[in-house]
């Protein structure tokens, strides 16, 4: 049985960002979409286990990718 699917707008800006984080994570547009309506409206403990641990791998690489960027340190 196919899942119900939803048509939304959202600004360029959010797209352009969504798009970075997707090629940074290798989420699909779905699972980040998914996660984060479920995340604000309480409920992401109702994710299926595959879905949840995507998320954990996703938010795992972009700490990492944090990580890795050069510290900038500040004027004295």
């Amino acid at each position: 049985m196919a899942k119900p699917q939803i048509v939304i707008r959202i600004p360029q800006y959010l797209l352009e960002q969504l798009n970075t984080y997707i090629e940074q994570t290798g989420a699909s547009k779905t699972e980040v979409v998914v996660g984060a309506l479920a995340h604000y409206l309480g409920c992401a403990e109702n994710l299926p286990m595959s879905q949840r641990v995507a998320q954990l791998e996703a938010r795992m690489a972009e700490l990492e990718a944090l990580i890795k960027q050069p510290i900038k340190s500040k004027a004295v």
